[in-house]
């Protein structure tokens, strides 16, 4: 998905790969995400009501800077 569109694939990739393996059809996929989004939807528009404003979210990531990852070959197993 990066060398085609320079974007990072969401959780739903591998979620669908999960479901693949597990035998779910395919044509239950979408349903699936649906649902476990739909009560995170309804807050937002209950927010969103209460308020008569549309959220728009901004965020900065405040976190540490990139730290340095040990090769595989150098890690532990516990």
């Amino acid at each position: 998905m990066w060398r085609e569109k320079k974007l990072f694939c969401n959780a739903d990739f591998f979620h669908a790969s999960a479901y693949h393996f597990m035998d779910i059809a395919t044509k239950l996929f979408t349903p699936i995400f649906v649902m476990s989004r739909v009560t995170g939807w309804a807050a937002h528009v209950m927010e969103q009501r209460a308020d008569n404003r549309i959220i728009r979210p901004s965020a900065d990531y405040t976190g540490p800077e990139l730290r340095k990852v040990a090769p595989i070959e150098e890690r532990s197993a516990a």
